[in-house]
C-alpha cells in the first residue's frame, strides 16, 4: 500500500499492527524520509460508525499523551485529521516485543526480568501522574529497543483518563491473563492497581515463559506461584508478583511505586546468605564470624591464634581488624622481656625470684 495522509507529509507503507479498534502502520515523513508509525481506526470501526464524540475522546488522551514524556514511554509526535480520521504519529522503535523473545519457553533470568519492570514501572508512574490508565500492559507491548536494550511502552489503546477513586464506565476489552478482573466490568473504581496488576502478571510471563491464567478463571483455577514452575525463583520475588496480582483490588499495593519496593533490590538464591561489610575470604574466618554475636566485642585467646595462623588474613591487609595485631604484639613483647629478664646475670640490683613471684611489675623495681 502506498497512502499519502496529513496532507501529503506521510507515506503510510505497511500495516505493522492491528487491535481492539485501532490499527498501525509503518509510514515514512516525507518532509525528512524518517520512519515513522502512525495509529489509526479501522475505516469500518463500529465505534467510530456509531458514536462521533470518540474522534474527540481519542483526540483529548492524545493531548494527554503528548504530555508522557519519559525515556522508557514511546515518543508521541504529532495528532491530525484526515478526512475525518483521526491519526496519532509515533516515533518507530527497532526491536522485538518481549513475547516474541520469551515464549514459549525462554524466560528470562531474575536479575533481567526485574530490570525491565522496574523500567515499565517507571514509565506508568508518568502516566499515572498525568490522569490515565494504560490498561494494556503485557509483553505484547513492550518493546526491547536493539539499540540501546532499553524497554519502551507501546499501544495506549485502551489508556483512558480517570478520575483516581471515582467509579467510572470504560469498555470492558481485555488482554486475558494480563486484566485485572475489574476491567471485565463496565463500571468499577479505577485506580492505578489495574495497571499493577498488569505489571506484575507481566512479570510472571517474563520469569516463567507462561501466560497467567485469566482473572476470570482463578475462582476455580487457583494461579500457580512462579516458584512453582521455576523453583531457583526467590521467593521474595514471587511474593512480590501475587501480591501485584492480588484478584480483589483493594488487596493490591495503592500505587506503582509502593508494588517495585516489593521487588528484590538484588537476585538473591532460595537460601540468601545475609550479605556483610567487607566480608572475610576464608572458610575458616566465615565459621567464626557466622558463630559469633553480630555487636559481640569479645576475642578469646584461642580465636585470635585461629585467625592470625591464617595465611590468607595476612594478605587480606586491611580486612584484618588493627586491634587483635596489637593484642598479639603486646603479648609477644611481655613474652620476650619476661625471657630477657630470666637469661639476665644474677646480679646484685636484678629482681629475685622472690620479685617476680610476687607479681610485682618489673617497671616498677627500684634498685637498692
Amino acid at each position: 500500500m502506498a497512502v499519502l495522509v496529513g496532507r501529503g507529509k506521510y507515506l503510510l507503507q505497511e500495516e505493522i499492527g492491528r487491535g481492539f479498534s485501532g490499527i498501525t502502520y509503518k509510514a515514512i515523513n516525507q518532509t525528512n524520509d524518517q520512519i515513522v508509525v502512525i495509529k489509526t481506526f479501522h475505516s469500518n470501526s463500529s465505534q467510530l460508525n456509531q458514536a462521533s464524540d470518540i474522534r474527540t475522546k481519542f483526540l483529548n488522551e492524545a493531548h494527554r499523551l503528548l504530555e508522557c514524556s519519559h525515556p522508557n514511554i514511546i515518543p508521541y509526535r504529532e495528532f491530525f485529521s484526515d478526512n475525518g480520521m483521526p491519526y496519532l504519529v509515533m516515533d518507530y522503535v527497532p526491536g522485538k516485543t518481549l513475547d516474541k523473545i520469551v515464549l514459549p519457553d525462554n524466560p528470562l533470568s531474575e536479575t533481567t526480568a526485574i530490570a525491565y519492570i522496574r523500567q515499565v514501572g517507571e514509565a506508568l508512574k508518568v502516566v499515572h501522574n498525568n490522569g490515565l490508565l494504560h490498561r494494556d500492559v503485557k509483553p505484547q507491548n513492550l518493546i526491547l529497543r536493539q539499540d540501546n536494550q532499553k524497554i519502551i511502552l507501546i499501544d495506549f489503546g485502551l489508556s483512558r483518563n480517570v478520575s483516581w477513586g471515582s467509579v467510572q464506565t470504560h469498555t470492558n476489552f481485555v488482554s486475558d491473563g494480563y486484566a485485572p478482573i475489574e476491567q471485565y466490568l463496565l463500571k468499577t473504581k479505577r485506580t492505578p492497581a489495574t495497571d499493577i496488576y498488569g505489571l506484575a502478571a507481566t512479570l510472571y510471563t517474563l520469569v516463567t515463559a507462561q501466560i497467567p491464567v485469566a482473572a476470570t478463571l482463578r475462582h476455580r483455577l487457583p494461579l500457580e506461584s512462579p516458584q512453582k514452575i521455576r523453583p531457583e525463583l526467590s521467593e521474595h520475588l514471587c511474593l512480590a508478583i501475587m501480591k501485584g496480582m492480588e484478584l480483589e483490588l483493594e488487596e493490591r499495593p495503592t500505587s506503582v511505586n509502593e508494588w517495585l519496593n516489593l521487588l528484590p533490590e538484588t537476585v538473591k538464591h532460595n537460601t540468601p546468605r545475609p550479605q556483610v561489610m567487607n566480608p572475610e575470604p576464608t572458610t575458616q574466618e566465615d565459621a567464626l564470624i557466622t558463630s559469633k554475636k553480630p555487636n559481640s566485642l569479645a576475642l578469646n585467646f584461642e580465636e585470635s591464634e585461629m585467625i592470625d595462623s591464617t595465611p590468607s588474613v595476612i594478605e587480606s591487609g586491611n580486612q584484618k581488624q588493627w586491634w587483635k595485631i596489637l593484642i598479639v604484639g603486646l603479648v609477644i613483647f611481655l613474652v620476650l622481656d619476661y625471657a630477657r629478664l630470666k637469661l639476665e646475670p644474677n646480679e646484685k640490683d636484678s629482681p629475685t625470684e622472690k620479685n617476680l613471684n610476687s607479681a610485682v611489675p618489673y617497671m616498677s623495681y627500684q634498685k637498692n
